[in-house]
């Protein structure tokens, strides 16, 4: 079905689809990228998004209450920042140093203690009806209403996924899916978006039409309209034979030294994938930052901050067993650093990567959760969902440097100031990377609704 908002673009030539083969599986490509609509994003800015899935604590990351009672402050302490006024963490020295690069927002507040719904409304910037998720994901929008910037690298990413525990397209379908990329960046088997880039050449059409084939079947299932099928192949085939997807995996590119500062594993090499994805031509890229260890380690959550117990054990490291875990109960070693360390690590050298790399100023960087966690902490000496306060960094794009923007009450339990909400936060996202907020893109509503009904946060932009 045609949408209103729909620009057409040229379609593929004659040529190229003969030498391909596509034909032979009904793969006419009638168009390339229908999703560019007219009035889309002028600026050339792209997104990373850092979601932290599980909900990480504002007490030990971004908001410290160094004069709340034990029971609610914790064991761990401030420490200064490079921002003259500014604390965070002691557990995060390296972001410590790079506060002048980023914003951080205090007075962040949801509405659901839900993974699911919490993260639906965050991903999205849309409170999900009873019934699911209705509206997409930004990733997924920005893709619509943009499109892809370069040819052979689809606009939006998900790794692994596009944003755990929600449904990314909503009702706009499979044809706007990210592309995910899971697994280890590193290991040479990796797929993109079901695509197998490593052994395919232009000239393998056996191997290609194979995979186009099967994404065929797998756009079909999940969406059987035209546009979906179209979209796919369309971007499979310009993905199978540019080369530009290929280089942009190809970490080992990178010199060992700067691996090792991202975090020479797979979470630290995801960030840098996703530095790679931008710098290559994508618009966004959606990252589920949370190391798979602990309590949770054999789950299909691919790691969470969900640390309603042993929280100060689990956040530094997976690998020994905490004392007091019930025997009942399996724990997961992971050697590696813990999620705090990790993101301290990863999200830091992102930072400098993209400021020396003059990639900053276009780039927009978001890192939240779903939800904070509770005031007090709990007897196994963790902390609970707790979707009244909370809080989100930002960086890039126009973002105020340095700035603290809100802030909670002496127990962290509420904003004393005015609360931004993830509405506001879809507002500021779609404004950062040069979208009108309060645009219309919903072609199947019967009425005109703006893509985010928040506003964009006050102070935020420089």
């Amino acid at each position: 079905m045609r949408c209103p908002e729909d620009k057409l673009a040229p379609p593929i030539s004659r040529r190229a689809a003969l030498q391909v083969g596509v034909g032979m599986f009904g793969l006419n490509l009638p168009q390339l990228l229908r999703a560019q609509a007219a009035g889309g994003a002028k600026q050339e800015i792209s997104c990373i998004f850092i979601f932290l899935a599980g909900g990480p604590s504002h007490f030990e990351t971004l908001d410290p209450k160094p004069n709340a009672p034990i029971e609610v402050r914790g064991p761990w302490r401030p420490t200064s920042t490079n921002v003259p006024g500014t604390q965070i963490c002691e557990k995060m020295p390296l972001m410590a140093q790079r506060m002048d690069k980023v914003a951080i927002i205090r007075s962040w507040q949801g509405k659901s203690g839900s993974h699911a719904t919490g993260s639906q409304h965050v991903a999205s910037g849309m409170f999900p009806p009873t019934a699911g998720q209705h509206f997409p994901n930004f990733g997924c929008l920005v893709s619509a209403v943009a499109g892809s910037k370069v040819t052979g690298v689809p606009s939006h990413f998900g790794i692994p996924v596009a944003a755990r525990y929600t449904k990314p397209t909503g009702y706009l379908g499979a044809a706007y899916s990210a592309y995910d990329i899971g697994g280890d960046p590193l290991d040479p088997s990796a797929k993109v978006g079901g695509l197998n880039l490593k052994r395919v050449r232009f000239e393998d059409r056996v191997s290609m039409l194979s995979q186009l084939d099967n994404l065929g079947r797998l756009a079909n299932a999940k969406d059987r309209s035209v546009l979906a099928s179209d979209k796919f192949g369309e971007e499979a085939v310009a993905l199978l034979t540019s080369g530009a997807m290929q280089k942009a995996m190809n970490i080992e590119e990178e010199p060992p030294a700067l691996r090792d500062r991202y975090g020479d594993n797979m979470y630290g090499r995801r960030i840098l994938l996703g530095r790679r994805l931008i710098e290559a031509g994508a618009r966004f890229v959606t990252i589920n930052q949370a190391v798979q260890g602990g309590l949770f380690g054999a789950g299909k959550t691919n790691g969470t901050w969900d640390n309603h117990g042993w929280l100060f054990d689990s956040m530094m490291s997976f690998g020994p067993r905490p004392v007091g875990v019930p025997a009942s109960s399996t724990w997961h070693s992971y050697r590696g650093p813990g999620n705090l360390p990790q993101l301290d690590m990863s999200l830091s050298t992102l930072l400098d990567d993209l400021d020396e790399r003059g990639l900053l100023d276009t780039t927009l960087v978001v890192a939240m959760g779903e939800f904070g966690r509770t005031p007090k902490i709990n007897k196994t000496a963790g902390r609970d969902h707790y979707p009244r306060a909370g809080c989100a960094l930002m960086a890039g794009a126009g973002v105020h440097r340095g700035a603290v923007i809100g802030a909670t009450d002496r127990q962290g339990a509420e904003p004393r100031t005015r609360p931004w909400t993830p509405e506001d936060f879809a507002a500021s996202i779609y404004h950062g990377v040069g979208i009108d907020p309060h645009r219309t893109y919903f072609p199947r509503l019967t009425r005109p609704t703006s893509i985010a009904s928040g506003q964009v946060i006050d102070g935020l932009f420089a």
